[in-house]
């Protein structure tokens, strides 16, 4: 299944139609001059930041949402390798392009540089014409493994999230269930599990509109993971069901859930339905009254 069948970004499109402009750049350079010359190299396409005092550079890089770091190879008083090695250890900074500043005599420099994890370098008297399309370059490839990643994250949040209500989905709740089962009956420890659904939901539906009743399951979602406990897991089953899995929890403490999940659900009136409807109430999606039923465990 392709990308745009998943509806992620296409990264191969991407690649086509980003020039690798408007980047945003940390320049760390302690000369004043060398510093200027590259400002007015790339201030055209770029915004560029300089950062005169290596020693700050890690931070300024890792809290100021940049998409590339240009280093000046021979920084004085500081081992620009150094800096370097710390972008690349740093989570933030980690995927940061990293682009050498460097004179044609420091090429064992530069190739130690490579190996630590620098991207590119540029020899010194720096062309103009070279340095734009080497940024570029960077530019492009970092926004690709971007989109990558991101479809990649999207990709493993569709198969186990549901996309309307942000819950875990059926498929996750069925793998989740049966390690939860099997743990529960291993440890001797007990599991309940409540499903609740939404009474006359088609009714919702019918007199308000598919968008209303969207809104409707969105906000239940919402009231239900207020007032559940973070080791609960709370999945859409299908439809209007929802699945409420409590991991080493009795009978006794699961019907008092269940009775702070009907009382939030009713404390308040859904905004998309706060209109004269005939249809019967939705709140009563769990009864006070009805015992939680056992489930047998393996």
């Amino acid at each position: 299944m392709t990308s745009a069948n998943l509806g992620l970004k296409d990264a191969a499109d991407l690649v086509r139609s980003n020039a690798g402009d408007n980047g945003r750049i940390l320049l760390v350079e302690d000369r004043a001059s060398s510093a200027d010359r590259i400002v007015a190299a790339l201030r055209d396409l770029h915004t560029v930041v300089v950062e005169g005092v290596p020693q700050d550079a890690l931070f300024r890089a890792a809290e100021g949402d940049f998409d590339m770091v240009v280093v000046g190879l021979n920084l004085a008083n500081f081992d620009a390798l150094r800096l370097c090695s710390q972008l690349r250890s740093l989570e933030r900074t980690r995927s940061l392009p990293i682009l050498l500043l460097a004179d044609s005599e420091e090429r064992p420099r530069i190739l130690r540089g490579l190996d630590l994890g620098v991207n590119d370098y540029i020899l010194r008297p720096i062309d103009r014409n070279e340095l734009v399309a080497r940024v570029r370059t960077q530019l492009r490839r970092k926004r690709y493994a971007d989109t990558l990643r991101d479809n990649v994250q999207a990709a493993f949040e569709l198969a186990v999230v549901d996309a309307l209500t942000g819950l875990n989905n059926r498929r996750f709740m069925e793998t989740h269930l049966a390690s939860a089962l099997d743990q529960a009956a291993h440890m001797g420890r007990p599991l309940s599990l409540m499903i609740l659904d939404v009474d006359h939901f088609k009714s919702v539906n019918d007199t308000c509109g598919h968008d209303a009743g969207d809104e409707v399951l969105k906000g239940l979602a919402q009231r239900i993971r207020r007032v559940v406990r973070g080791a609960d897991l709370v999945c859409r089953l299908g439809g209007e069901e929802f699945v409420i899995v409590m991991p080493d929890t009795s009978l006794t403490v699961a019907a008092k859930i269940a009775e702070r999940v009907r009382a939030a659900v009713q404390a308040e009136q859904f905004k998309s339905m706060q209109v004269d409807a005939p249809f019967p109430s939705p709140y009563r999606s769990v009864s006070p009254s009805a015992a939680p039923t056992p489930i047998p465990m393996r």
